[in-house]
């Protein structure tokens, strides 16, 4: 099992302002953008290589929303959690970089275990 941190995913209320604040502000620059149906994500990459991911969606409250991390495996990633005593918070689901569910440390911080595809790997990682 091998969990690496990817990036901090926060949500903002204004994608093109909190894009301007990392990029003009901190220094980071633009990694990719999706529009989703409702929202947008784009990823800042800081000068050190770790990255911020940027969410503007409705549907969830400004703050900090997880930690996204890249799994080697994440069925056995999960096997080897719950072995431990720690279930995911929600199914496995497809998404447009991979497969993914969560797991929550004990205060309640959301940790996205996510296996990227090999597509993905290669261009943004």
């Amino acid at each position: 099992m091998k969990i690496t941190v990817q990036y901090t995913t926060l949500i903002v209320k204004n994608l093109k302002e909190s894009e301007a604040f990392y990029a003009d502000v901190l220094g980071f620059e633009r990694g990719y953008h999706v529009d989703l149906p409702v929202g947008q994500i784009t990823i800042m990459k800081s000068p050190g290589g770790a990255c911020v991911e940027l969410i503007e969606h409705p549907q969830f409250e400004v703050g900090m929303y997880s930690i996204g991390t890249d799994v080697d495996d994440l069925d056995e990633t999960l096997r080897i959690l719950k072995e431990k005593g720690c279930e995911p918070i929600g199914p496995v689901i497809p998404t447009t970089v991979g497969r993914q569910t969560f797991i929550q440390d004990p205060d309640g911080v959301r940790i996205c275990l996510i296996e990227h595809t090999e597509e993905y790997k290669k261009r943004w990682m």
